[in-house]
C-alpha cells in the first residue's frame, strides 16, 4: 500500500472523469466568468450551481426565469463553448428554490 500523500485535487480531478464531468478548471471557469456568460442582470437572478456530467445546473428563485433560461439555453451554451471548449457542456437543467 502506498503511503505517500495524494493531493485532492488529483482525487477530485479523478472522480470527475470517473463522472464523466469536465475537469475542475473547466468548472471554476464558468463560476469564475459566470456574470460574463449571462451578464450582469440575469447573473444576479440566475446562479450556475454544479455540473452533472455535461449538464450545467443554475439555480432561481423566481419560476419565470426558468422558461426565459430555455429562451436563452442555446445561446447560454455557445458562450460557454466558446470559454471552455467544444462538448463540454451540452444542456442546462434549471432548478428553482423558494423563497
Amino acid at each position: 500500500m502506498n503511503k505517500e500523500p495524494v493531493h485532492l485535487r488529483s482525487v477530485l480531478e479523478q472522480l470527475l472523469k470517473d463522472f464523466g464531468t469536465p475537469d475542475i478548471t473547466t468548472v471554476t471557469s464558468i463560476i469564475d466568468q459566470w456574470e460574463e456568460i449571462v451578464g450582469s442582470d440575469l447573473a444576479t437572478k440566475i446562479s450556475a450551481v454544479a455540473i452533472s456530467g455535461s449538464e450545467l445546473i443554475v439555480r432561481v428563485d423566481d419560476p419565470a426565469w426558468a422558461s426565459q433560461i430555455s429562451w436563452l439555453e442555446n445561446q447560454l451554451l455557445d458562450k460557454i463553448t466558446r470559454l471552455i471548449g467544444e462538448e463540454k457542456i451540452t444542456s442546462i437543467r434549471v432548478r428553482t428554490t423558494s423563497k
